[in-house]
Protein backbone atom coordinates (compact mmCIF):
# COMPACT_ATOMS: atom_id res chain seq x y z
CA UNK A 1 0.00 0.00 0.00
CA UNK A 2 1.54 3.40 -0.94
CA UNK A 3 -0.14 6.67 0.81
CA UNK A 4 -1.12 9.52 -1.37
CA UNK A 5 1.20 12.30 -2.17
CA UNK A 6 4.17 9.73 -2.14
CA UNK A 7 6.94 9.51 -4.94
CA UNK A 8 8.88 6.76 -5.90
CA UNK A 9 12.02 7.96 -7.99
CA UNK A 10 14.33 6.09 -10.37
CA UNK A 11 16.11 2.94 -9.01
CA UNK A 12 13.87 2.25 -6.12
CA UNK A 13 12.97 -1.31 -5.99
CA UNK A 14 9.60 -2.23 -3.28
CA UNK A 15 9.41 -6.06 -2.27
CA UNK A 16 6.30 -6.44 -0.32
CA UNK A 17 4.50 -7.11 2.07
CA UNK A 18 5.00 -3.21 2.71
CA UNK A 19 2.77 0.35 3.98
CA UNK A 20 4.18 3.65 2.75
CA UNK A 21 2.74 6.41 4.33
CA UNK A 22 1.89 9.89 2.44
CA UNK A 23 3.75 12.27 1.21
CA UNK A 24 6.87 10.05 1.41
CA UNK A 25 9.98 10.32 -0.79
CA UNK A 26 11.50 6.83 -1.69
CA UNK A 27 14.32 7.03 -3.90
CA UNK A 28 16.79 7.27 -5.95
CA UNK A 29 18.59 4.00 -5.71
CA UNK A 30 16.84 2.75 -2.26
CA UNK A 31 15.30 -0.76 -2.00
CA UNK A 32 12.60 -1.61 0.88
CA UNK A 33 11.22 -4.84 1.95
CA UNK A 34 9.99 -7.16 2.72
CA UNK A 35 8.15 -6.48 5.79
CA UNK A 36 8.18 -2.65 6.36
CA UNK A 37 6.06 0.16 7.29
CA UNK A 38 7.20 3.61 6.52
CA UNK A 39 5.43 6.08 8.38
CA UNK A 40 3.85 9.60 7.02
CA UNK A 41 6.42 12.43 5.59
CA UNK A 42 9.54 10.09 5.41
CA UNK A 43 12.46 10.42 3.07
CA UNK A 44 14.37 7.79 2.37
CA UNK A 45 17.26 7.52 -0.46
CA UNK A 46 20.35 5.44 -1.14
CA UNK A 47 19.41 2.59 1.18
CA UNK A 48 18.41 -0.92 1.49
CA UNK A 49 15.67 -1.54 4.74
CA UNK A 50 14.25 -5.00 5.81
CA UNK A 51 11.87 -6.31 8.54
CA UNK A 52 11.91 -2.64 9.79
CA UNK A 53 9.04 -0.25 11.24
CA UNK A 54 9.91 3.40 10.11
CA UNK A 55 7.86 6.03 12.16
CA UNK A 56 6.53 9.08 10.43
CA UNK A 57 9.00 12.20 9.22
CA UNK A 58 12.11 10.62 9.29
CA UNK A 59 15.42 11.08 7.15
CA UNK A 60 17.13 8.23 6.56
CA UNK A 61 19.89 8.94 3.72
CA UNK A 62 22.77 6.40 2.96
CA UNK A 63 24.81 3.70 1.81
CA UNK A 64 24.21 0.94 4.11
CA UNK A 65 21.61 -1.31 4.91
CA UNK A 66 19.11 -1.35 8.06
CA UNK A 67 17.23 -4.68 9.57
CA UNK A 68 15.14 -5.80 12.02
CA UNK A 69 14.74 -2.40 13.57
CA UNK A 70 12.72 0.34 14.88
CA UNK A 71 13.22 4.00 14.13
CA UNK A 72 11.14 6.48 15.97
CA UNK A 73 9.38 9.65 15.14
CA UNK A 74 11.55 12.49 13.51
CA UNK A 75 14.53 10.28 13.74
CA UNK A 76 17.50 10.81 10.78
CA UNK A 77 19.89 8.52 9.93
CA UNK A 78 22.82 9.76 7.71
CA UNK A 79 25.92 8.10 5.83
CA UNK A 80 28.76 9.47 6.77
CA UNK A 81 31.30 6.58 6.25
CA UNK A 82 31.28 2.98 4.99
CA UNK A 83 29.14 0.43 8.00
CA UNK A 84 27.96 -2.92 6.37
CA UNK A 85 24.96 -3.50 8.28
CA UNK A 86 23.03 -1.41 11.12
CA UNK A 87 20.28 -2.16 14.19
CA UNK A 88 18.73 0.52 15.42
CA UNK A 89 15.95 1.34 18.43
CA UNK A 90 16.35 5.26 18.50
CA UNK A 91 13.86 7.92 20.71
CA UNK A 92 11.99 10.47 19.27
CA UNK A 93 13.75 13.18 17.36
CA UNK A 94 17.41 11.71 16.91
CA UNK A 95 20.14 12.22 14.76
CA UNK A 96 22.92 10.05 14.10
CA UNK A 97 25.78 9.80 11.53
CA UNK A 98 27.08 6.70 10.16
Amino acid sequence: MIGEGTVIKNGSRIVGPVIIGKECIIGPDTHIGPNISIGDNSKLSRCDIKNSIIMPGCNIDGDFKIRDSIIAFNSEIVKTDNADSNVFLLGEGTKISL
